[in-house]
């Protein structure tokens, strides 16, 4: 498994929480990465290179084999609840890193059509964040309206963390969404001087 950089979360503890809500398939993590982590961003095999790194650590195992090997069923072990739980306990309060491709770009920009173009990727990146913010949002009303009965004791807590962690999700977008603009007008009003 490949070293993350701090404040951000690993793949390995990704599936390790997934296994340990409930045994899957190699394929079947990899959907469930995407729809659980939505800005995770990682590979689409992301699943297929990590699950065997995790089984050769012990951390999972094969509870049934499959017709074929994609079908394999994987549960973690004792070892893998122990290192998630590990990864729980630890400091997650740390400066994210700030590998900012865009930001880079304009540390190093040279000519005034560089800059031209890179206010083109800063609308597109502008539109993007506000999707991701309208599909968080969409997200949220929907387990909103999935969870309002029934709920009590830890389910309604855990239920209260889950909405808190979308509503937090679509804020973090929509604040970059306004920070790419806020930049980009300045930018734009420093080519108009």
């Amino acid at each position: 498994m490949a070293p993350s950089r701090p404040g951000e979360l690993p793949t390995g503890i990704a599936i390790l929480g997934l296994l340990i809500e409930r045994p899957d398939t190699i394929a079947g993590l990899g959907v469930r990465l995407r729809e659980e982590h939505p800005g995770g961003q990682w590979p689409r095999n992301s699943a297929h290179t990590s699950v065997p790194a995790l089984a050769e650590n012990g951390l999972v195992r094969v509870a049934r084999r499959g017709r074929e090997r994609s079908l394999d069923l994987y549960e973690t072990t004792s070892g893998g609840v122990e290192h998630f739980r590990a990864w729980l306990r630890s400091s997650a309060a740390v400066v994210p890193a700030r590998r900012d491709a865009l930001r880079a770009k304009l540390k190093y920009v040279e000519r005034e059509e560089h800059l031209r173009a890179i206010l083109g990727e800063m609308r597109r990146q502008e539109q993007l964040c506000r999707r991701e913010a309208e599909a968080a949002v969409t997200r949220y009303a929907t387990a909103r309206q999935l969870s309002l009965a029934g709920e009590e004791g830890a389910a309604r807590w855990r239920s209260k963390v889950q909405r808190a962690l979308m509503v937090d999700e679509a804020n973090l977008w929509y604040e970059r969404t306004r920070g790419l603009k806020r930049l980009r007008q300045q930018l734009e009003g420093a080519l108009d001087t």
